[in-house]
C-alpha cells in the first residue's frame, strides 16, 4: 500500500494518509486495510483503536463523516480521532481575531455602537450614551463618557485600561459598573479593571497589574 503506513503502539493503530496521495485511492486502501484489520480481530474480544493521521492534508466533513462511517461497521473496530497537522480557515480566522489589536481614533456619537474581535486601542472620542465594544482587553487614551464593554461576550480575564473617571458604564464580559459622584474618584488615570474571584468589576493601580498576572498564574499552573 503507497498512501497510507500503520503503525502500532500501546494505545492502538496509527494510519498515516500521504499528504500527497489521491483521497479517492488512499479512502480505497484504507477500507481494505480495516477490513484486513477486522478479520484477525474475529476471534479477540478487545476493540482495536485506531488513529487516523492526515499530516498536512485537511479532510473536509465529508470526507472525516465517510471515514467515520466506515468505521461504523466493524463493532471490533473504534476510530479515536482523525487528526491533521494544519486548521481549517475558520479556525484559523477565529485565532487571527483573538489576537487582533485594533485602533479606533474617530468620534462615536451618542446613539452609536462599535464592535471589534480582539483587543481595542481608543484613541477618539466617546460620546456620552454611546458605546466601544471588544472581544479582548480595551486600552483608553482618548475620552470616553459612554460605555466601555471589555471580553464580550464571555471572556472574563479582559481588561479596561486608562482614564475612566467621565464613564457611564465599565463592563467585562456579562459584569456591569455604574460609575457615579460616589465611586468616580477611583476610575482615575494609571488604573486598570478586571473582574475580581467575587465575580464583579474591581480597580486596581496599573503598577499593580503585573502582581495581578503572576496571581492569575499560580492559580492556573
Amino acid at each position: 500500500m503507497n498512501d497510507i503506513i500503520l503503525k502500532g503502539d500501546k494505545n492502538g493503530f496509527s494510519v498515516i494518509i500521504d499528504a500527497k496521495a489521491n483521497y479517492i485511492d488512499a479512502f480505497k486502501e484504507l477500507k481494505e486495510l480495516i477490513t484486513q484489520q477486522n478479520i484477525k480481530s474475529t476471534e479477540d474480544d478487545d476493540v482495536i483503536k485506531f488513529t487516523i493521521k492526515t499530516g498536512n492534508r485537511l479532510l473536509d466533513e465529508k470526507q472525516k463523516g465517510e471515514i467515520r462511517e466506515f468505521f461504523d461497521k466493524f463493532p471490533q473496530l473504534e476510530l479515536n480521532d482523525i487528526e491533521s497537522d494544519v486548521e481549517s480557515k475558520t479556525v484559523v480566522k477565529e485565532i487571527l481575531d483573538k489576537n487582533k489589536v485594533n485602533v479606533e481614533s474617530g468620534i462615536v456619537r451618542s446613539g452609536q455602537k462599535l464592535t471589534y474581535q480582539g483587543d481595542l486601542i481608543f484613541l477618539g472620542t466617546l460620546h456620552r450614551d454611546a458605546q466601544i465594544c471588544a472581544s479582548g482587553s480595551i486600552y483608553v487614551l482618548g475620552e470616553v463618557n459612554g460605555i466601555v464593554q471589555a471580553g464580550f461576550p464571555d471572556n472574563t480575564n479582559a481588561y479596561i485600561f486608562g482614564n475612566l473617571k467621565n464613564v457611564d458604564q465599565l463592563r467585562i464580559a456579562d459584569v456591569v459598573e455604574i460609575v457615579t459622584d460616589d465611586n468616580q474618584d477611583q476610575f482615575q488615570n494609571s488604573r486598570f479593571a478586571y473582574i475580581d474571584d467575587l465575580h464583579s468589576i474591581n480597580v486596581d493601580e496599573l503598577t499593580n497589574y503585573k502582581n495581578r498576572l503572576n496571581d492569575l498564574g499560580k492559580r492556573t499552573g
